[in-house]
């Protein structure tokens, strides 16, 4: 029998001492998809993403809050899997930080015979304004089967050990680049 063992990434805590002050969220339309890889099929599977924007008195300014359900199996031949849920947090202040990733995988990919990476290159990472103690790290990776990757490692510790890695493809990568662009000219609504 397969154990099924639930992950929950909780984006804010609402319980405990303190005060989160004014919380604000509004969920928007997005078509930006992450893919997980699958040691059924040996491919990548497109995990499509829910998107809000939120406030909230701990964290300066607007946050995306991008999530999509998958599975993880931290064996690719174990039966066991863990749900997870796949999550990109960009405050406005991390804005400028994805899109130099977005950057160094376009120009990787305009190379007239682009470099393949079976292990990630990294290229950039930041640490969450939305939750202390996350770091999202960006990197380069190509499939055995050819296809190229921005690659997203998900950090809950100082260990230095992603928790977790999701791909997004060029399609997505460029929808993702289309949403900042949004966010920046201030075209997604809050919710009140």
């Amino acid at each position: 029998m397969n154990s099924y063992i639930t992950i929950t990434i909780t984006t804010l805590s609402l319980s405990g001492c303190g005060s989160i002050g004014a919380y604000t969220e509004s969920h928007t339309e997005t078509k930006v998809s992450f893919s997980e890889y699958s040691a059924h099929t040996n491919n990548y599977l497109k995990k499509q993403t829910r998107l809000k924007v939120a406030q909230t008195g701990l964290v300066s300014g607007s946050t995306l809050l991008y999530s999509a359900q998958g599975s993880n199996s931290p064996i690719s031949t174990d039966k066991n899997s863990f749900n997870v849920t796949y999550p990109l947090w960009i405050n406005e202040s991390e804005v400028d930080d994805v899109e130099y990733a977005i950057d160094k995988y376009r120009q990787w990919q305009k190379q007239e015979t682009p470099d393949k990476y079976l292990l990630t290159l990294p290229i950039n990472e930041y640490v969450s304004q939305w939750m202390n103690g996350v770091t999202f790290k960006f990197g380069l990776y190509s499939t055995k089967q050819g296809r190229d990757f921005l690659s997203v490692c998900y950090e809950f510790s100082e260990s230095g050990t992603c928790t977790f890695t999701y791909m997004i493809d060029e399609q997505s990568v460029e929808l993702l680049s289309n949403d900042l662009q949004k966010f920046k000219l201030h075209s997604f609504e809050l919710g009140s």
